[in-house]
């Protein structure tokens, strides 16, 4: 028997999604904290956005300096792949769902949000989406919101040891492809950093100029020889 897709079983299936994101969107205000922003800017971020990967690499690259086209390129580029999780998700939304209440589920699909409504077998009602999708993004603002405050009051030391964090993040990102698509992921993986490297540090290339350079070579590459049927 298929359980009842209500709003409250949406906040029941999106609760561990809240749990994970809270201590995240923790480390992610007190790194707004240590770039400088203010309490509302931090908050109007998380509140704006609801891309972790996106956001953390956004604030990684406005602190090297970096120009307002570099990081549009750059958020731009690593956020492209809720394109295809929304199409895929849009196949499965009750054919009800129409006007405003489409873009306002798009917003709230994450790589999380994406994975746990996939998994229910009937067509997504509206209710349990807004569930699903409402309580994981009151764990990221509301976790946004906490860290900003916890800096208040952290050593400084321990607030600039949160910047690991934007690595661990993409350490775990790219775990995840490296387990399904092998080595070749691995590889490109290395290829992009050394691109990144070499546009840096021998060619002086501005940071986002040379992290949309090494992404869109990394990608073009791999769309060549990652064969996405054989896997």
């Amino acid at each position: 028997m298929e359980r009842p897709l209500t709003f409250t079983q949406g906040c029941r299936d999106g609760l561990p999604i809240f749990i994970g994101y809270f201590p995240t969107a923790l480390a992610f205000g007190l790194v707004c904290r240590d770039l400088g922003l203010r309490t509302w800017q931090a908050i109007l971020f998380s509140v704006s956005n609801f891309a972790g990967s996106g956001q953390f690499l956004a604030t990684s690259l406005m602190g090297s300096g970096a120009l307002l086209a570099e990081l549009f390129i750059s958020v731009l580029l690593i956020n492209m792949r809720y394109m295809f999780m929304g199409a895929e998700l849009a196949r499965k939304l009750d054919p009800t769902i129409k006007g405003w209440q489409r873009p306002l589920i798009a917003f709230g699909t994450t790589d999380e949000v994406f994975s746990v409504a996939v998994l229910n077998p009937s067509p997504l009602p509206a209710p349990y989406l807004f569930g699903l999708e409402g309580i994981s993004y009151l764990g990221w603002v509301s976790g946004t919101a906490t860290g900003f405050l916890i800096g208040m009051v952290l050593p400084p030391l321990l607030q600039l040891a949160v910047g690991v964090t934007l690595y661990a993040l993409f350490t775990i990102l790219l775990t995840q492809q490296v387990r399904q698509k092998g080595l070749k992921a691995l590889a490109l993986a290395a290829l992009s950093g050394t691109i990144h490297t070499v546009l840096t540090v021998v060619l002086s290339v501005p940071v986002g100029w040379s992290f949309v350079i090494s992404m869109l070579s990394a990608t073009f590459i791999g769309a060549l020889i990652i064969d996405e049927e054989a896997i």
